[in-house]
């Protein structure tokens, strides 16, 4: 039964079925009414139950929808997860919504891969959304140094432990966006050290982005150990994950992209039982006592081998790391805010 004490309202703007935020939103509902509003052209609202249909509606409906909601003894919990896309839209949201408290979620350097006056411009944007806000929550600890007096909240998986009697440790997940922080000259050494181990890379580009998806097809035919098995769903993947025992993180080490992502491969891996093989990324270091390490393709090959062995494990040392704990710390969080404090007194 949900409890009365909080009333979230998470908005996105990614489509609902690849939506990484949409198992935190389940997660939420377990113990309180919650809404998931998509922000774009015409917006589309669900809940608050899990079950509840999608309803697509106008921009001034959705103002209307806000302006409309309960204002009871709950407080309500705005938790902005559109990225930089909608600064105006955010502004207009939070003037129209009865009073509450505003999370915004920092989940990555939301500046990307921008450069010049667009980087300037993101970095204009992210400031104002986190003027907008209540709290920052940050997931990679590492955004701590963009954002000093944000709290971590971190990635988790919905996953938990599959059966291992479908899969095999002579094929090795890599599960990718494929994009600059995806390392093509790791996977192509590692390849070639490993011609034993079969290579599948799941994953999808960015629209247009013909570059990528050229070297993405160059790796394929220079290594027959190699396969490009297609974008997935966030559907999709216990039954890929349940098809292998390890999982390769190939992620450029040179490049600021990588210094603040939390990826949630490592925990969709992990929490299914996978071992996990990564390059030397910050959020690797950080969870080293379950992530395998490696600094260059020859460590990883050998490293690889010696897990295929049966001789080096890390795995059984871990409990996976779910939306339901992650959904408790939220709340936790937004509870000790003396913003909601004051809200509750009310």
């Amino acid at each position: 039964m949900p409890s009365n004490r909080f009333r979230f309202f998470v908005f996105t703007c990614r489509d609902p079925r690849s939506d990484f935020r949409l198992p935190l939103v389940d997660a939420l509902r377990r113990d309180h009414e919650t809404w998931y509003i998509w922000l774009r052209r015409r917006p589309v609202v669900s809940g608050p139950g899990a079950d509840d249909p999608f309803v697509e509606m106008s921009i001034a409906g959705l103002l209307r929808f806000m302006r409309n909601s309960r204002r009871d003894g709950a407080v309500n919990v705005y938790f902005n997860s559109t990225n930089t896309y909608f600064p105006a839209m955010s502004a207009l949201l939070r003037l129209a919504a009865p009073p509450g408290v505003w999370c915004f979620d920092m989940h990555d350097d939301l500046r990307y891969h921008n450069t010049g006056i667009k980087r300037w411009r993101e970095q204009q944007i992210v400031a104002a959304l986190c003027r907008l806000s209540d709290i920052v929550v940050h997931a990679a600890p590492t955004l701590q140094e963009l954002f000093p007096k944000s709290v971590h909240l971190g990635n988790a998986s919905s996953i938990l432990p599959l059966p291992a009697s479908e899969s095999t440790n002579q094929r090795a997940l890599v599960l990718a966006s494929f994009d600059q922080r995806f390392d093509f000259d790791f996977v192509s050494r590692l390849a070639i050290a490993s011609p034993g181990t079969s290579f599948d890379l799941y994953g999808w580009t960015r629209p247009g982005d013909i570059q990528t998806m050229a070297q993405l097809t160059e790796l394929t035919e220079l290594h027959p150990n190699i396969g490009y098995r297609g974008p997935y769903t966030m559907a999709d993947l216990p039954g890929i994950l349940g098809r292998y025992r390890i999982g390769i993180a190939p992620y450029r080490t040179d490049t600021l992209l990588t210094r603040y992502i939390d990826p949630l491969r490592f925990y969709h891996c992990l929490n299914a039982g996978l071992e996990v093989i990564s390059t030397d990324i910050p959020q690797a270091r950080f969870m080293q006592r379950w992530v395998h390490v490696v600094s260059d393709a020859g460590q990883c090959a050998a490293t690889l081998a010696a897990i295929q062995q049966g001789r080096f494990a890390k795995r059984p040392d871990y409990t996976p790391i779910t939306w339901d704990q992650r959904a408790e710390k939220l709340t936790a969080i937004v509870e000790a805010l003396p913003r909601t404090a004051e809200r509750m007194r009310r």
